[in-house]
């Protein structure tokens, strides 16, 4: 398979979930998220808001009282790349050019990915090894292209999110990739075969 049928699969796969399975999916995601950050205690976690039927990580922002929780604002100046604006009762909003809904603030009142201590990605497809599949615009893998200069970092923590019908055998991997440190889904948390 290629890179764009595998992706064209799991967004249909994806997307064949009904409404009462993707609440499940989030409810279930959220007890994951929780079992797996109360083993490593972060203080700044990147999450996203769920479009296209990705799995949902609205029932864990809104129970979440202890991690302060950004959200990415995508930037196109000289290179195009996300930043990560804190969520808070105040948040304004707008819509970027896909029309996701993202914080409305100046580049001052963002960080950069190597600011955060864990950032929770969307993906279309993921594997054991930790590859993983985006949409294909490329946005995080450009974000933390600072990751591939050294095999560990102790920050941010890349953590995949996903429907666990969304893994795929073995993704191909490319020189751009930023492999990822984990993988929660609504059935476990996974960690990449080394």
């Amino acid at each position: 398979m290629t890179v764009n049928s595998i992706r064209q699969h799991y967004r249909k796969t994806r997307q064949a979930l009904s409404s009462t399975e993707l609440n499940q999916n989030a409810l279930l995601l959220k007890h994951n998220i929780d079992l797996y950050l109360g083993l490593i205690r972060p203080q700044k976690i990147a999450a996203y808001l769920a479009v296209q039927s990705e799995i949902s990580l609205n029932p864990w922002i809104a129970g979440n009282h202890q991690h302060r929780i950004f959200l990415p604002k995508l930037y196109e100046v000289s290179d195009i790349k996300l930043r990560f604006a804190q969520l808070s009762e105040r948040t304004r909003w707008t819509h970027n050019r896909f029309k996701i809904a993202e914080p409305d603030c100046g580049w001052d009142e963002t960080l950069e990915a190597n600011q955060l201590d864990i950032i929770l990605m969307p993906l279309v497809a993921f594997d054991r090894n930790g590859n993983r599949l985006g949409m294909g615009g490329g946005y995080y893998d450009r974000s933390l292209a600072f990751r591939r200069s050294r095999m560990h970092w102790l920050k941010p923590r890349l953590i995949g999110v996903a429907h666990s019908c969304q893994e795929h055998p073995q993704l191909p991997r490319q020189d751009w990739d930023v492999p990822l440190d984990g993988i929660i889904t609504e059935k476990e948390i996974i960690y990449p075969d080394d």
